[in-house]
């Protein structure tokens, strides 16, 4: 992200890491370590050249793998990810894969996974939570293209030009799915016109809601989502966004947090493979017109699932996949360190009692690597410091910065750890895994 840190956004940064270890949902890139010359290439080979449009061609899609051990990044990099994207005007999805809400062997529950997530670039803090949903990123987009037109006072005028610009282009945007393209048009002219009924009809449908034949007759629209449209509708989203003009394009981010597919039975593995191996394809073949899918999975989806089915495993070379396990030309513990520091600086502008003796909190930083990465041993060690890291801050806040001592560290681990295995089975059992 270009923009300055401010003190709101950096505190929301340092209560995210407290809670969960994790990044937040925005500003993720404030706390990036490690990962810079990975997130450059991918934006300047991908972003920027080919999933543009060239020619009147739309542009085209690709996949990657996201690999690394539990803890070790995959969720910060997706989130930087999608920071970048929204630099460059695509809508982004962030999904977590679960057996509960998104069960990849179900293109109708994928599809309203990414409806129910998609959104622009937030524009404030406050956009994070509120701006996410495909009915609502059609309403951003279309209120940027023709500034106010929906969030302010608009002139007639300003409302005409929307009005016909929505009649003459987006109803007319070509989709292999031509109920999707009119339930589009018809939700932003349904907000233009004041036709709120129509509006709300429109917004239910391309949120993926189950709703009577009798409503969506209201705007024209009569195919349904179920388990065979689910993915065509996917593809959909894709062509009219870009093909509109009102994104650059689109980027999905699945993150396989929970080992959803190991939960799987075969015959629901089967089919989940089946379903990954087709979004893989239509990227490849050009349906899914500029659209990046990153898919961040644990090693072991390479040598215990990929290697069942042999053509998910051609999809899974060396050229197809981002290791963050190791990082080129950075050792672990300097990554460490380096994360540890990031994350001072970031403690600093959120508070203006942090701990500011600079020797004795790089000192208290080594000690704490070192520590986490013995513990450790490479497997969810980033995530450990970080919690523990942040913590140690903390209580320098209430007590003073003292020095540590390898057993106060071992103390502060040991609490980081249980509370990072307790939010996780919390989420496990939300998901209802």
């Amino acid at each position: 992200m270009t923009e300055k840190l401010d003190r709101r956004t950096a505190t929301t940064i340092i209560h995210s890491l407290a809670e969960s270890g994790q990044p937040p949902k925005l500003g993720a890139s404030f706390l990036n370590v490690g990962t810079e010359s990975l997130l450059k290439r991918l934006r300047s080979d991908y972003l920027e050249q080919l999933l543009i449009p060239f020619e009147g061609s739309d542009g085209s899609g690709a996949c990657k793998w996201i690999e690394a051990d539990y803890g070790n990044g995959k969720t910060q990099f997706l989130r930087c990810s999608q920071e970048q994207a929204w630099d460059l005007n695509y809508v982004t999805a962030f999904v977590e894969l679960s057996q509960d809400e998104c069960p990849l062997d179900r293109p109708d529950r994928v599809y309203g996974a990414v409806a129910r997530s998609i959104q622009a670039k937030p524009l404030a803090a406050s956009d994070v939570d509120r701006g996410r949903g495909l009915d609502v990123t059609f309403q951003q987009l279309l209120d940027r293209m023709f500034p106010g037109v929906l969030s302010g006072v608009p002139s007639d005028d300003l409302k005409n030009q929307a009005v016909a610009w929505v009649e003459g282009t987006l109803a007319n945007t070509p989709a292999e799915s031509m109920a999707f393209t009119k339930a589009a048009a018809e939700l932003l002219l349904g907000r233009l016109k004041g036709e709120e009924d129509k509006a709300r009809v429109a917004a239910g449908y391309l949120r993926g809601d189950a709703l009577p034949s009798a409503e969506l007759k209201t705007i024209a629209v009569y195919e349904k989502l179920d388990k065979s449209s689910g993915f065509r509708l996917l593809r959909s989203m894709c062509q009219v966004l870009q093909r509109s003009g009102l994104a650059a394009g689109t980027v999905l981010l699945f993150d396989e947090a929970r080992r959803s597919l190991s939960l799987m039975s075969s015959k629901a593995q089967k089919v989940a493979c089946e379903n990954l191996l087709t979004v893989i394809n239509k990227c490849n073949s050009g349906d899914l017109p500029g659209t990046l899918f990153l898919y961040a999975v644990m090693p072991e989806f390479f040598t215990d699932f990929a290697t069942t089915y042999p053509a998910l495993q051609q999809r899974c070379g060396p050229g197809t996949r981002i290791n963050l396990n190791s990082l080129q030309n950075v050792k672990e513990l300097d990554l460490l360190t380096q994360i540890g520091e990031r994350i001072e600086t970031i403690f600093a502008i959120a508070y203006d009692d942090a701990p500011t003796d600079k020797k004795l909190l790089a000192k208290n930083r080594k000690v704490v690597a070192e520590e986490v990465l013995k513990r450790t041993m490479g497997t969810g060690t980033r995530r450990l410091l970080v919690k523990t890291w942040v913590q140690v801050l903390q209580e320098a806040r209430e007590t003073g910065l003292k020095p540590l001592t390898q057993e106060q560290v071992e103390q502060l681990m040991e609490g980081a750890k249980e509370q990072l295995e307790a939010s996780d089975a919390e989420v496990l059992v939300a998901k209802g895994e």
